[in-house]
């Protein structure tokens, strides 16, 4: 999908590794500071553990307090709203950094559909460890930024922070069952290709499986169809695009491979319950 006019993709601030890991304490806007939104070309968690913020992701607003953790996936419009004694880590990663490690493929799955917009709580227990691999995994980047060593340890300790992630998102009732590797495999699919594919049975020949199947487990682990699931992400780049560019219904229309802006106006308010200008006013006010 060729570039639209809005929020920038912004790369990891450590160009020659595939991580950053950063601490925050006591942080806090000042009085007309101004965040632009953005996109990240990586994931990212904002685990926090003290104070408190407001952030904006995909024009939705959410709040920032601890115990809690935030899953930002890649392509997500995100800019924080203000800030007051905040303390948090920040663990920014690409692909590449957990590529060929075991449970690899189930980490795409906590950040599209853990969910990514909404702040999860943690329990005391599961924080109290997490703090634990932050602490360790903070001074092994750092280490790694001053020449000490590789990544090694640091992609073995964020394995176990999303072992931590999962077991607060269960607790939440989201992904109760275990997806298996083929759900990954069409997230990951569904990403690369959903302003071009837009029938079960492109994804599930590319998968090797039927469309039966990839329904069948779509509907197991994110309870609904995968037909539900692709046009629900078309719907979702579509509100990026009306919230955050001033391309206009019919180039959305055409830029997300809908037959024309009728077409996408019907399954845009079948899933947001507003029409695609009515969407945009609500969002500009």
């Amino acid at each position: 999908m060729p570039d639209a006019p809005g929020p920038r993709y912004v790369p990891l601030k450590d160009g020659a590794r595939p991580l950053v890991v950063e601490r925050f304490e006591d942080w806090g806007t000042v009085p007309g500071q101004v965040f632009a939104p953005h996109r990240h070309d990586f994931q990212e968690l904002l685990w926090v553990h003290a104070g408190r913020a407001r952030h904006i992701i995909d024009g939705r607003p959410a709040e920032l307090r601890p115990p809690s953790v935030t899953l930002i996936a890649r392509g997500q419009v995100h800019a924080f709203v203000d800030g007051e004694g905040l303390g948090m880590y920040v663990v920014s990663f690409s692909g590449e950094l957990l590529a060929g490690l075991p449970g690899a493929a189930e980490g795409q799955l906590l950040f599209n559909y853990a969910p990514g917009d909404q702040t999860v709580p943690v329990a005391p227990d599961v924080q109290a460890q997490a703090l634990t691999l932050l602490e360790l995994l903070h001074a092994e980047y750092e280490r790694a930024r001053a020449g000490g060593g590789d990544l090694a340890l640091a992609r073995v300790l964020v394995q176990g922070l999303l072992v931590l992630v999962r077991r607060a998102v269960r607790a939440t009732g989201v992904l109760e069952r275990e997806a298996g590797a083929e759900l990954p495999r069409f997230l990951t699919l569904l990403e690369r290709h959903f302003t071009e594919w837009h029938e079960v049975g492109q994804y599930a020949e590319a998968l090797n499986l039927s469309p039966r199947t990839l329904s069948r487990l779509t509907r197991s682990a994110l309870g609904k169809p995968a037909k539900r699931v692709i046009g629900d992400r078309r719907v979702l780049e579509a509100q990026r695009l009306l919230g955050f560019t001033p391309l206009s219904v019919k180039e959305i229309a055409a830029r997300l491979g809908y037959a024309d802006p009728f077409h996408f106006s019907r399954a845009f308010k079948a899933v947001t319950g507003l029409a695609p200008q009515d969407y945009r006013a609500v969002g500009t006010r």
